[in-house]
This record gives C-alpha cells, sequence and structure tokens, in this order.
C-alpha cells in the first residue's frame, strides 16, 4: 500500500474554503479553550443577547413569544445570525442532552464549546497561510503565542457580537496573507455589516496598504474600484441578510448594526458606559492582551520587514478607536492576531539563531522565560476571572442545595433574580426545567410572593440569609500578593 507523506503543519490539506485539516496545534488551542470554559463556564452582561437568544433557540424554538428579548430588549439590538449559526451547531449534543434530562447549564457548556470550536477554526485558517507563506515554523509559533495569552482564549468561548467578528477577520487575514484581497475586503465587509460596524476602520488601512503595494504589477490586487464595488456588494448581502433574519426575530423592520453605529458614533452615548484616557490602549489594554510577549513586539518589528505594514495597518486601526473616550480591550481584539504574528516571527528568529555567535543561546533563552511566564500570568489572570461571576455560582448553589427538598415535593421554589445577578452570570442555561419558577422582574414591586432572592443586597426585609458568594475585591489586586475576598452575591430565603 502506498504510503502517504507527512504533511508540516504550514503545508496542511485543505479542507473547504478556507479552512484547512487541523494539525495538533490546532487540538492543542482547542483544549486551552475548552480548560478556560470548564473553570469559567459563567457569563458577563454583555453576553447575555446572544447567550439567551442560543437558549431560546434551542429549548423554545419555534415559539418565538417566549424568547428572553421581547421582556429583556438592551440598550440597542443585536443581531441572531451568530446565535443561529452556533445554536445550530450545538443542536445535536445539547437536544441529546435535553432528551436525557441534564441541567440545562450542560447546553450553555455545549454552546459555548461549539463557538470555541469556531474561533479555534478562524485561527487555524490564518495560520494556515502564514505556515505557506512564512513557513511552518511560523505557523506553530503563531498557535503556541496565541495558547499562552489569556485573553485569546478566553473570548474564544464569550457569546460577545467581537468573538463572532474576531472569528471572520482571522478568516481575512488569512486572505489577505494568501494575496487574495478581494476575498478579505469581501469578509471583512460582509462582518462589519453583520457583527461589528468597527471592522470598516480595520478594512480601511488594509485596504490601502493594498492598494500601495498594486504599484508592483500583481493580477490578486483587482482595480480600485473594482474592490471597493466587490465589498460593497458583501457588505450589502450582509446587511440584507441580517434585515431579514433579524426583523423577523425582533418583530419590527431592523438592521441591527446600523442601529448599534447610530447608537455609539452619530449619537455618541457609549461613553455613558465610562471613559478611558488616550493612551489606555496602549499602556494598559493591549499590554494586559499580550503579558509577557509584547516584549518582543521591538525587536520582531526591527527584524522583521515583512510583517511592518500589516502591523502599520493595525496601529491605524488602534489610534483611530483611541480618540473615542469610550474604551474596552474587545474593541481592539482584532489586532492581536497581527501582533501575535510580529511575536512568533521573531521566536522563530530566536530559535534559528540559538546556535549562532553572539549570545544566541541566551537570547534564545530569554524569548522562552518570556513565553513561560505569558503562561502563569494567564494561569493568574483565570483564578481571579473565575470569581467574577458570583451570581451564577449563587443560582447553581441554590439549586444543589435545595433540588432535594424540591424532588420530594416539600418546596415549589420562585426565585426572584436582579439585576446584578443576571449580569453577573446567570443565564436562562442555568435555570432548572421542572417545578422551578424563576423571575428577572425590574423595579419595585411586592417580594412576597418569592421563595428566594438572588441579589446583592446585604439585607432584605421579610427574608433571612441562605446562601453568601465571595469574590475577588478588584482594588486590592495591584495592592497585595494575596487579593482580598469579599462578599459578591447573596441568597436570601424567605422567613416562613
Amino acid at each position: 500500500p502506498e504510503v502517504r507523506k507527512r504533511v508540516p503543519p504550514g503545508q496542511r490539506d485543505p479542507l473547504f474554503g478556507p479552512f484547512c485539516q487541523p494539525d495538533e496545534m490546532d487540538f492543542l488551542l482547542l483544549f486551552a479553550v475548552l480548560f478556560h470554559l470548564y473553570w469559567c463556564p459563567y457569563t458577563k452582561v454583555e453576553e447575555s443577547f446572544n447567550m439567551q437568544a442560543m437558549h431560546d433557540l434551542l429549548f423554545h424554538r419555534g415559539d418565538l413569544e417566549a424568547y428572553d428579548h421581547h421582556a429583556f430588549p438592551g440598550t440597542v439590538p443585536r443581531t441572531f445570525i451568530g446565535a443561529i449559526f452556533t445554536a445550530l451547531l450545538a443542536s445535536p449534543l445539547s437536544l441529546f442532552f435535553q432528551s436525557v434530562g441534564a441541567p440545562g447549564l450542560v447546553s450553555q457548556y455545549v454552546v459555548r464549546a461549539a463557538l470555541g470550536v469556531v474561533s479555534v477554526a478562524g485561527v487555524g485558517a490564518y495560520r494556515w497561510q502564514l505556515g505557506k507563506k512564512y513557513g511552518a515554523a511560523v505557523s506553530v509559533a503563531y498557535g503556541l503565542v496565541s495558547m499562552v495569552q489569556f485573553h485569546g482564549v478566553f473570548y474564544a468561548s464569550r457569546a460577545l457580537p467581537n468573538t463572532f467578528a474576531l472569528a471572520l477577520v482571522n478568516v481575512a487575514y488569512g486572505y489577505y496573507t494568501a494575496g487574495a484581497i478581494t476575498k478579505a475586503m469581501c469578509t471583512l465587509a460582509f462582518t462589519a455589516a453583520v457583527f461589528r460596524f468597527e471592522v470598516a476602520v480595520l478594512a480601511l488601512p488594509l485596504l490601502l496598504a493594498a492598494l500601495y503595494r498594486r504599484r508592483v504589477p500583481s493580477p490578486r490586487v483587482p482595480s480600485p474600484l473594482k474592490l471597493v464595488a466587490y465589498a460593497a456588494a458583501s457588505g450589502l448581502g450582509g446587511a440584507a441578510l441580517s434585515v431579514c433574519v433579524d426583523s423577523l426575530l425582533w418583530g419590527r423592520l431592523l438592521w441591527p448594526e446600523a442601529e448599534v453605529f447610530y447608537f455609539n458614533a452619530i449619537l455618541n452615548k457609549s461613553h455613558e458606559w465610562g471613559t478611558a484616557p488616550l493612551h489606555w490602549y496602549i499602556t494598559s489594554a493591549l499590554p494586559r492582551a499580550m503579558l509577557g510577549t509584547a516584549l518582543l513586539i521591538p525587536s520582531g518589528l526591527w527584524n522583521s520587514r515583512r510583517v511592518r505594514d500589516i502591523f502599520l495597518c493595525a496601529a491605524a486601526y488602534v489610534a483611530a478607536f483611541s480618540l473615542l473616550p469610550h474604551k474596552e480591550l474587545r474593541f481592539v481584539l482584532y489586532v492581536i492576531p497581527v501582533l501575535n504574528t510580529v511575536v512568533a516571527e521573531e521566536l522563530v528568529r530566536l530559535w534559528r539563531a540559538r546556535e549562532g555567535p553572539r549570545y544566541g543561546k541566551y537570547w534564545f533563552r530569554g524569548g522562552t522565560t518570556i513565553v513561560a511566564f505569558t503562561l502563569f500570568g494567564t494561569w493568574g489572570f483565570l483564578k481571579v476571572s473565575q470569581q467574577n461571576y458570583p451570581g451564577g455560582a449563587a443560582l447553581e448553589q441554590l439549586h444543589s442545595l435545595e433540588r432535594q427538598n424540591v424532588t420530594r415535593g416539600l418546596l415549589s421554589p420562585r426565585v426572584h433574580i436582579d439585576a446584578s445577578a443576571a449580569q453577573q452570570g446567570v443565564t436562562r442555561f442555568g435555570e432548572e426545567q421542572r417545578r422551578w419558577a424563576y423571575s428577572k422582574r425590574e423595579g419595585v414591586h411586592d417580594m412576597g410572593g418569592y421563595t428566594h432572592l438572588v441579589t446583592d443586597k446585604s439585607s432584605v426585609e421579610g427574608f433571612v440569609p441562605f446562601i453568601t458568594v465571595t469574590g475577588v475585591d478588584l482594588s486590592s489586586v495591584m495592592s497585595s500578593p494575596r487579593p482580598k475576598m469579599v462578599p459578591k452575591m447573596r441568597v436570601f430565603k424567605r422567613k416562613d
């Protein structure tokens, strides 16, 4: 029989479209994503819409009136497209667990794992093209760097619009690296129209850089008019898809990302959620995302000319978003693949020069030490983040302590979940499906009809403390090697 030659990681066989056969590094990266998911299974308020949407798609299905977004629409509407795709991917396992009576929280693990697979596939598409252009070693080094950083693998399974967008941005980076500029621009335009409008800001410097390079004749870079026309058509197609799907599910004619753009860019209301100084992305957000690997960026840019163009595009994007008063790390997640490319290039250079003169082996040991310390920092971030979801932990403890009473018919719980708990880990996946009733009713109203309250209040009249969940006092993180633990969430039980 014919023996098939083993294909190096950077030169893998194609699978379909921009994707290739996964290699060992893809599986290691997926393991890192699932490891973070296992330790931090709950979600925050920013993920709320997509998490509730995936729950409703899997559990309520065609009963659109029961969907959560009708009661809690949020500040601006969001698209269902990412939630629909992920729910379809997760549906076989989720439906199986539903059929055997598994808790709904199991399906939350499943949908987040499915999103993690999508994120890793996006990284794999970019790594494939890196390997073909720069060599297998750079592809492997890129995977290693991505795996040891906290925020990349942490966000990979989190149902943020930015996470869906980042998966497609990675695909676009793959096209861009391969020289398929039209496909890259079309992918970015579609992503901007459906998931996050700021991706269009990222596309602009990439487009200008591609047109500048067109001064060197290349059949893969079309004329400016053709390129813009193709990208515009892709963006319009994404907008049309979003309008059709989301108008049906929201019950009114709308294009969610256009409303988000109007709210943030035209009305400029995003600053109501806090502001940060001009330099915040450079001095705080990106250093936290890169951790120790950020130290390799200056030498990587100095020694590798081929990554400077795309780095300048990423820098232009960060500079543009630094002008906005409201800043969050997730707004600049799209530049981390570019920064990691620079780091991977430098690590490979250090590895190849380790036997050379002028202290090559010591420089290489320094690089590997930086990677190791980055991994330790990731573990520290993970342990702190584990304490940031007290609402989800409180509800799970309540179910555990009262399950036996409910099973025996001694109790029919009616649980009120206040806004602070809903924003810090509680989703509809965490609700028990049998004999339990839940309410997220807001405002002042009679609490006498509830048996339990999940809240961050220290006391409630007519109720006694039942469960206390502690968390990290973030103000003590930087001032002490042992962060202080303080009460974050409580469950109260009615006195009678």
